[in-house]
């Protein structure tokens, strides 16, 4: 028997093909109580009432238009079917003031009005509620501030390396790193004030580089500046070893919400990848009900438009490329080293979302594994076909105007 299952404010009703009211369950009828309910249908659990009416009607081909809903009687083994266009449900709800008034759950058309209104005012609260509850959306905006601190960090350093190189230019070619080149100039400001022992013992630089720049100091390009000028510079300095000091205190905080928010992920690949890919998700559901084949291209949406507009050759990979397994691998071997890492990525984010139980480490064991496969089964790079040059013909001579033969 086919029945049509809907969930309302006042509870989930049960109709037949005419539309007549087979089976219902009502909710506690108070504002708070039905959008606690409602929320939590939202996130995959059924209400005590649903779940008791679905007992009696377990046989039975069940037709929804809810695709949450749907998804949550396919995992409880329910025959399932979803019909976004049902004339059955939109019928019942058209009517739905008029029924609810037959089942005698409100007297007046204003007394349902007045409880609907309340009601999504409560359901709206706890939605808003449950999604700051969620931290995969600190993780959103804690990667997007790493991103930011990035930019301005490059920016700062580069109007800085440009300040310092007018007194010490040779300093700015010797040393590359940013937060280095901003200590040294932080603790020591005047080129006269960089000793060997600062630059070795605590910088770590070559022995032999650090004499060579210490020699170089009197023959060097740059002109002396004054004390204030040099205070400047160093409080500029200041300011980028800070921001370091701050992005270092963000990475590790979202390393370890990375690991108790999606450890199975973190099996996968680091941390700050992961991070990374479900920002550009949007949130850990939306990664986990991608498939396999978008988390592979996640990062590279333009080239992908440009295989759809122009047909250039489609994107292998987008973000994960950051992985060092795949970035150092041969290029005909990349493709399928993304395929190897999206698709236990795939795996490994449902787990998290839907709270299964740590298995980082076998995930780990596993994608090792496929990968040694791929770089021993295609250690040399496939033979790329032959391109025939054929011989163009001659392209036909333009004549000129002919003469209309006149007769």
């Amino acid at each position: 028997m086919k029945i049509h299952l809907t969930v309302t404010l006042v509870g989930p009703f049960v109709l037949d093909d005419e539309g007549n009211i087979i089976d219902t369950r009502n909710f506690e009828l108070k504002p708070q109580i039905v959008s606690e309910k409602l929320a939590k249908l939202d996130m995959g659990e059924l209400p005590k009432e649903l779940e008791d009416m679905l007992k009696d009607h377990k046989k039975n081909q069940i037709v929804v238009h809810n695709l949450n809903l749907n998804r949550i009687l396919s995992t409880k083994k329910f025959n399932v079917v979803i019909d976004y266009d049902d004339p059955v449900i939109d019928t019942f709800h058209k009517n739905f003031i008029e029924n609810v008034q037959n089942l005698g759950l409100f007297k007046a058309r204003k007394d349902y009005i007045r409880f609907l209104r309340e009601a999504m005012i409560q359901l709206t609260r706890e939605r808003v509620r449950q999604s700051a509850q969620k931290r995969d959306g600190l993780i959103v905006h804690a990667i997007e501030t790493i991103d930011d601190l990035d930019k301005t960090i490059n920016l700062f350093s580069s109007r800085l390396r440009e300040f310092y190189g007018m007194h010490f230019p040779e300093l700015v070619d010797a040393i590359e790193n940013h937060n280095t080149f901003a200590k040294v100039v932080s603790i020591t400001g005047n080129k006269t004030n960089i000793d060997k022992k600062l630059l070795v013992d605590e910088f770590s630089l070559p022995e032999k580089k650090a004499e060579k720049l210490l020699a170089s100091r009197k023959n060097s390009m740059g002109s002396p500046l004054l004390e204030q000028d040099i205070l400047i510079i160093q409080d500029q300095a200041t300011v980028i070893v800070e921001l370091f000091k701050r992005r270092q205190a963000l990475e590790k905080w979202m390393e370890e919400a990375m690991t108790a928010i999606a450890p199975n992920m973190c099996g996968v690949v680091n941390p700050l990848l992961g991070a990374r890919l479900i920002s550009l998700a949007g949130s850990l559901k939306q990664l986990a009900f991608s498939p396999s084949s978008k988390i592979q291209i996640l990062g590279a949406e333009k080239a992908l438009y440009r295989t759809i507009k122009t047909g250039a050759p489609p994107p292998k990979h987008g973000v994960i490329f950051q992985d060092s397994r795949l970035n150092q691998a041969k290029w005909w071997q990349r493709g399928k080293i993304a395929r190897v890492i999206s698709g236990r990525l795939s795996i490994a984010v449902r787990m998290d979302f839907f709270k299964a139980e740590d298995n980082s480490e076998q995930l780990d064991k596993e994608v090792t594994e496929k990968i040694a496969e791929v770089l021993e089964k295609y250690p040399e790079p496939p033979e790329r076909p032959i391109r025939r040059e054929f011989k163009r013909s001659r392209p036909p001579q333009r004549r000129g105007p002919q003469k209309r033969k006149t007769r």
